[in-house]
């Protein structure tokens, strides 16, 4: 009998340690909120990647769907998400003695139109311009890093949009 109650000791311990819930608190009230729709963002700046609106916007798709509820539609929705690729800016960073820079910074500037369509008054209605940026070595050519620094500039921006749509942050 020692055996057995050892194995099942040993089997609800692997079990509880082995199962986690982990999920989003979205603060989201999906009996009110059902849809969903997002114009595609436009580039409004001429130096930056010409599918750079359509990249982010995807993105923000994917992160929505992926981490609420809300079901994505075209046209008019519960919840409405527009905006522009507003900068797009390459600058250098940590001059050296010998007149040259150790780094350069690449920084995207994101503008975002929120619009709750169930709140009439418009008090949940937001626009913001997200601003993050990403560090290269000056060795490297913008044209060979430019495609990760964009994601990891994205991923930032996506985040923070998210967490102001849906966590109130």
């Amino acid at each position: 009998m020692p055996k057995f109650t050892f194995f099942i000791l040993i089997t609800i311990v692997l079990f509880t340690q082995s199962c986690t819930v982990s999920f989003i608190n979205t603060g989201i009230d999906y009996s009110v909120l059902k849809t969903f729709s997002l114009e595609q963002f436009e580039v409004k700046v001429t130096n930056a990647p010409p599918t750079c609106g359509q990249t982010f916007s995807e993105q923000l798709k994917d992160k929505i769907i992926s981490n609420t509820r809300l079901a994505y539609q075209v046209g008019k929705s519960d919840i409405e998400f527009s905006g522009n690729i507003t900068g797009y800016t390459l600058s250098s960073l940590a001059p050296q003695a010998n007149q040259t820079v150790a780094f350069q910074r690449l920084t995207i500037n994101v503008a975002v139109n929120f619009k709750n369509t169930k709140q009439k008054d418009g008090s949940e209605d937001w626009n913001q311009t997200f601003s993050r940026f990403a560090n290269f070595s000056s060795d490297e050519d913008l044209s060979s890093v430019e495609e990760v620094l964009i994601q990891d500039i994205y991923d930032q921006v996506l985040n923070d949009v998210f967490n102001k749509a849906f966590s109130g942050w």
